[in-house]
This record gives C-alpha cells, sequence and structure tokens, in this order.
C-alpha cells in the first residue's frame, strides 16, 4: 500500500507531467508543488523516472480496483463485459499521459519503465478473460477458448485506444458504441442473456 506521503508525491508528479510533459518537469519542481523539500522527496524516489514508474502501477492499480468494484456488482457478463470496456475507455479518455506513456512510440520511456506496461497489459487482458469464462460458464456466451478470444479482444481494445498511430485523439462516442457492438455480438448468445439477468442476488 501507498503511503500519504508517496502518493501526494504521485499526484503532484502527474498534474505536473500532463502539464508540462515529463522531460520538462523537474523534481524541484514537484517537491516545491507538494510542499516538501527536496531531500524530503529523494528519501521516497530515486529519480524522477523512479517516480514516473510507481506512477504508472499506481494509476493502474487503483483504476482497476475502482472499475472492479463497479462491474463485479453486475450479474448479467453482457452488461458485465460492455461496462468493463466503457469504464476503461473512459479512463485513458480522460488521462491523454498516460495514454502517451504506454502508446510510446519513440520508446522513451521503455528503458526504465521496463515490463510495467506489460504487466499493466496483461492485468487488462485477465479481465477480459474472466468475465469471458463467466458468460460462458453462465451459458450466456459462446463456448469459445477465452484465453483466445480475451487475447484478441484486448488487442482489439489496445489497438483502437493507446495503441493507435494517434493515440492523443480521444475515442468518440459513436466509435465506442461500435466496439462494444461488436465485441458484445461477436461472443452472446442471444437466449442465454435473458437467464442471466434475472439470476438471483447472493
Amino acid at each position: 500500500m501507498v503511503s500519504e506521503k508517496r502518493a501526494q508525491i504521485l499526484t503532484i508528479a502527474k498534474r505536473r507531467f500532463e502539464r508540462f510533459g515529463f522531460s520538462k518537469t523537474t523534481v524541484d519542481e514537484i517537491a516545491k508543488d507538494a510542499n516538501i523539500s527536496k531531500r524530503t522527496l529523494y528519501q521516497e524516489f530515486e529519480n524522477k523516472e523512479k517516480i514516473l514508474e510507481e506512477l504508472l502501477m499506481f494509476e493502474a492499480l487503483s483504476v482497476r480496483k475502482a472499475i472492479l468494484n463497479q462491474i463485479n456488482r453486475i450479474i448479467d457478463p453482457a452488461e458485465k463485459l460492455e461496462t468493463f470496456i466503457r469504464l476503461a475507455l473512459k479512463y485513458l479518455d480522460q488521462n491523454p499521459f498516460i495514454v502517451g506513456v504506454l502508446h510510446d512510440e519513440s520508446g522513451f520511456f521503455r528503458p526504465f519503465l521496463k515490463d510495467k506496461p506489460h504487466i499493466i497489459e496483461t492485468g487488462i487482458e485477465e479481465i477480459f478473460v474472466s468475465i469471458l469464462k463467466e458468460g460462458v460458464d453462465k451459458g450466456v456466451f459462446r463456448k469459445v477458448d477465452v484465453r483466445i478470444v480475451g487475447h484478441c479482444i484486448f488487442l482489439l481494445f489496445k489497438s483502437l485506444t493507446y495503441g493507435r498511430n494517434s493515440p492523443d485523439h480521444s475515442f468518440e462516442l459513436n466509435q465506442t458504441k461500435e466496439f462494444v457492438d461488436f465485441i458484445i455480438n461477436g461472443v452472446i448468445l442471444k437466449q442465454g442473456r435473458e437467464g442471466a439477468k434475472h439470476e438471483p442476488k447472493n
């Protein structure tokens, strides 16, 4: 769990990175905005790169927890899948700096972020796989290899968001609807969904 002080530094750093970019932001500026000394900041983080590394994971875990808290209340797997996609797209649309880091077209962030983006992507894919498995088990989704289909859905999700050639343009509402409809219609068994909707809560 991230301490209150580290969380404060990460929040301040994110604002700085979003406004001025990673390269133009200095440790001195982050410390000043956080109302702490540079020495105190260095007691928490070795350098600016370490701040970004932890920020990326902090954001990923926080968003994952928030989204799972919402979708785990949903009984219907099709609705759960749709909600997950919409919430994930909304987060990426509202956080262009994170999108830029994940996109990393120039490879600038790769040397110090190392496997962190891959860990995040694996987490996203695992949620797709989990929802697909639930849908297949409940008879709502067609019987498919959930690992393969989950991977394909993730790759499509990535290609339409931070994996695009120009990820700085937000995903339009009609594009979101088309994407969601395409995925849902590809996996759902029409006759199975009504039963899942009326399944009693535990």
